[in-house]
């Protein structure tokens, strides 16, 4: 039996709009929509992993609100337990704040 990766998915809410970005073309699932998120190291909570992937990959500094759900899924690539987390920005980012390409803010 395969031990699943572990990813942390971030939604970020800000002034009714959620934060998406863009697949990469040179990896899985490329030019589909996505989330902030990705590899937990291995001594590092869902929770943690959320806020260090939102600042990588959008600039943005985030607080995790509350655990929505743990779900598992296989692909073809690989079997992810995905940790869904639901974020605000910081209290010091303003609630317009832009991401870094390719997350932006969509209604």
């Amino acid at each position: 039996m395969t031990t699943a990766t572990r990813v942390a998915v971030a939604i970020v809410e800000s002034v009714g709009r959620v934060l998406v970005g863009v697949r990469a073309s040179d990896g899985p699932l490329p030019g589909k929509s996505e989330f902030p998120g990705g590899k937990c190291d291995a001594d590092e909570t869902p929770r943690s992993c959320v806020v260090r992937e939102c600042r990588e990959e959008t600039g943005l500094v985030v607080v995790p609100r509350e655990h929505l759900t743990t779900v598992t899924h296989e692909y073809d690539h690989d079997t992810v337990e995905l940790h869904f987390w639901r974020c605000t920005l910081a209290p010091d980012f303003p609630e317009d704040a832009e991401p870094q390409a390719p997350f932006r803010w969509a209604p």
